[in-house]
């Protein structure tokens, strides 16, 4: 409760921030804020054109012609939603080492800050998809709704993995090299390029244990209308967020004082 009154008492730093976050990613740009809407459509436009119509990509059980666009768009969608949320959450002490040195404010507003802004892209991104969808009559129904949680489930996921490698690099700056190739590693042992029907089936557990796997599938399988995966594919999510939140909230409230003096 004290957190949430503190992070209530700055909500004009939060909003500000994220506007100005909004503003400066466009700014000088001749194009502006259309961008926003411009670089998703263009990006869904080449999945669909490459590999709907000239690869003829086609989903296992998926006969329509733009099943594997959406099966892919969606994938990589969500993909980019917790792996930038991620990045910018491991910079959150360095980056901003000025303003925690010389101001008194919740440290949580940073990752607030980096949440709003980054589910910001994921909902024009998704605008975009929903548009392509409507315009090709494959629309989902009301399960569009499940996403929601899904959205949720991945930022925990990602601010708590973010805050874990956040104050490990204020100590060992080699975690942001160790990021990079931990994305790489997890993006291609999630099925977001390739469909799970053509994995052997051995495979399947172990890709299971990639805390990536449940959330991804699931949000394919409700844009697609097809069979949600298993309720155990989202055990490794679980639990892989809850550890690494407490061991962030360990860390931080052991080496509080160090992690200033590094700053």
């Amino acid at each position: 409760m004290n957190t949430l009154q503190e992070l209530w008492r700055f909500r004009s730093y939060i909003l500000g921030s994220v506007g100005r976050d909004f503003n400066l990613r466009y700014k000088g740009s001749v194009l502006g804020a259309s961008l926003v809407f411009l670089l998703p459509a263009f990006q869904i436009a080449v999945y669909v054109l490459i590999f709907g119509s000239l690869m003829k990509g086609r989903l296992p059980g998926n006969p329509t012609l733009h099943g594997y666009s959406i099966y892919l768009c969606c994938g990589i969608l969500f993909w980019n939603f917790f792996a930038e949320l991620l990045q910018r959450s491991q910079n959150l002490y360095l980056e901003n080492a000025n303003l925690l040195k010389k101001a008194a404010f919740p440290r949580s507003a940073l990752s607030i800050v980096s949440f709003a802004s980054v589910s910001i892209n994921l909902f024009l991104a998704l605008a975009v998809l929903m548009l392509f969808l409507l315009f090709t009559d494959a629309m989902p129904g009301w399960q569009i709704l499940g996403l929601i949680p899904i959205w949720l489930f991945m930022a925990i996921l990602a601010l708590s993995l973010g805050l874990c490698i956040a104050i490990l690099q204020v100590f060992f700056r080699d975690f942001g090299a160790l990021t990079a190739i931990g994305l790489q590693t997890l993006f291609w042992s999630t099925p977001i390029v390739y469909p799970i029907d053509i994995l052997p089936v051995w495979l399947l557990p172990w890709l299971q244990l990639n805390p990536m796997f449940g959330p991804v599938s699931t949000a394919q399988a409700l844009m697609l209308g097809t069979p949600l995966p298993a309720p155990q594919t989202w055990a490794s999510t679980a639990v892989v967020a809850i550890l690494a939140a407490a061991f962030a909230m360990r860390l931080y409230r052991q080496h509080q004082a160090d992690l200033m003096d590094n700053l």
